[in-house]
């Protein structure tokens, strides 16, 4: 299959954000729409029925990590606003990803739960201060490891995605061949890196085998974000 191209709709307001989906539509590009904290904090779900009443696909990330009972009752609200996937945190344990895969096989359509392994804004300096913070040991592995294993652990716990680095694809894809892979972090030729530490164009993304790629201030912050999307796509397209 084709890389998607996934928008992630970095605004502070629904109102821009539609703005930009309506254009989109107009010209009958095809993508799936990421609302984050940021936007869903500000819009609420009414705001995501709205995209996915009229048609749209809709990647909820919203990272949930909490006790099993709080995340599998966000997992059935994600479901009952017809999201095309949602993301959680791998790190909540088995118990607590077993359970949301059981709650969202009850939906008519159940959406890709894909689990979040290593912040595309870690790189290996910061992993590593973060991993020995919390046990006390400096670790000797790479983030690609880390990502491996947990990988590894949500593949076997029936999480059906995962999101990576386009750096760990290949790690993910031998750990996990099954899994849905979506990858942040990546930025055009020529763009701001931004935040982001572990990054790719999107023809490399894609020709490490993503199965879809989130780009959101390269488009939302260009002068003609509708003219961005439609590059990215051409270049998915011909990679």
């Amino acid at each position: 299959m084709a890389t998607e191209l996934i928008v992630a709709l970095d605004y502070p307001k629904a109102e821009q954000a539609l703005e930009l989906v309506q254009a989109v539509r107009s010209q009958k590009l095809d993508v799936i729409w990421k609302v984050g904290s940021e936007l869903f904090m500000a819009s609420g779900p009414e705001f995501v029925r709205k995209l996915t009443q009229g048609g749209g696909r809709v990647f909820l990330d919203l990272k949930f990590h909490d006790i099993p009972n709080t995340v599998t009752k966000a997992a059935a609200q994600a479901c009952e606003l017809g999201v095309a996937m949602f993301t959680l945190h791998i790190a909540g344990g088995s118990d607590m990803v077993e359970a949301v895969m059981k709650e969202v096989q009850k939906a008519a359509k159940p959406p890709i739960v894909l689990g979040v392994t290593v912040l595309t804004s870690f790189d290996e300096s910061g992993w590593k201060k973060t991993a020995e913070a919390v046990s006390g040991q400096r670790p000797q592995g790479l983030i690609s490891d880390s990502v491996s294993r947990l990988a590894a652990a949500g593949a076997h716990w029936g999480l059906t995605g995962i999101v990576c680095s386009a750096h760990e694809i290949g790690r993910v894809q031998k750990a996990a061949p099954d899994l849905y892979t979506v990858v942040p972090g990546i930025r055009p030729a020529g763009s701001n890196a931004q935040d982001q530490a572990r990054i790719l164009t999107p023809a490399e993304a894609a020709q490490q085998g993503a199965s879809a790629i989130v780009v959101g201030r390269p488009i939302t912050q260009a002068a003609k974000p509708v003219e961005a999307i439609a590059s990215i796509l051409k270049e998915l397209a011909s990679a």
